[in-house]
């Protein structure tokens, strides 16, 4: 049974993290522009895959914390490590639920990310590297057996901090990119000029 459970847990966490480094990717392919109908879908069922993957990532892993109190009730709990992982994923669906609710319509919209306000396209680029961050670290203290009993939680959360404090310097990075290459907007004169030759078009 309980090695079943753990094939869910991995399988779980494995799906969310290739889904996501694609649509990481696609999106930084894009450079900001507004996204075609098939890039929306397939987000959007992106985003349905990846939703599922954490409730089965929620249950495998508590029914696992269950598993081990059970086998050892008096240590179990007692390892650092796990309460950092349980932080770390609650941070994550959090995140999520922010993603959900503010980055996606935003991302998905008709202007694109360029085409919002400075902060709402700050918080975007912020909320997915967070989650980009969450999801890889939490499945990196999954396997990382020999933090177990042997680093305090602080240690483990001071790693997270500064892998997000990188994240974030990357993706304000990247979002600079995205507007440096942006085309600049067209002068009075040129409207004029691209109005007139379409009357004669």
């Amino acid at each position: 049974m309980k090695t079943l459970i753990v094939y869910a847990h991995l399988l779980a966490a494995c799906v969310a993290v290739g889904i996501l480094l694609i649509q990481d990717l696609a999106l930084a392919k894009s450079k900001g522009s507004p996204l075609s109908a098939t890039a929306i879908r397939d987000l959007t069922k992106s985003a349905e895959i990846m939703f599922i993957a954490l409730v089965v990532l929620w249950i495998s892993g508590l029914a696992l914390v269950l598993l081990g109190y059970l086998e050892n009730p008096q240590q179990y709990l007692m390892n650092e490590k796990l309460w950092a992982k349980f932080t770390v994923v609650s941070l994550l669906t959090l995140n999520g639920i922010a993603l959900h609710y503010f980055s996606f319509p935003r991302v998905t919209s008709r202007k694109g990310l360029l085409g919002l306000p400075t902060f709402e396209q700050i918080l975007v680029a912020l909320t997915g590297a967070l989650s980009s961050v969450s999801w890889l670290f939490a499945c990196y203290l999954g396997i990382a057996r020999p933090w177990n009993y042997t680093v305090d939680y602080s240690f483990v959360m001071f790693i997270y901090s500064g892998l997000l404090v990188g994240a974030f310097i990357v993706a304000g990075e990247v979002l600079r990119a995205m507007r440096r290459a942006e085309p600049e907007p067209p002068t009075l004169t040129e409207q004029i000029r691209l109005n007139a030759s379409r009357k004669f078009d």
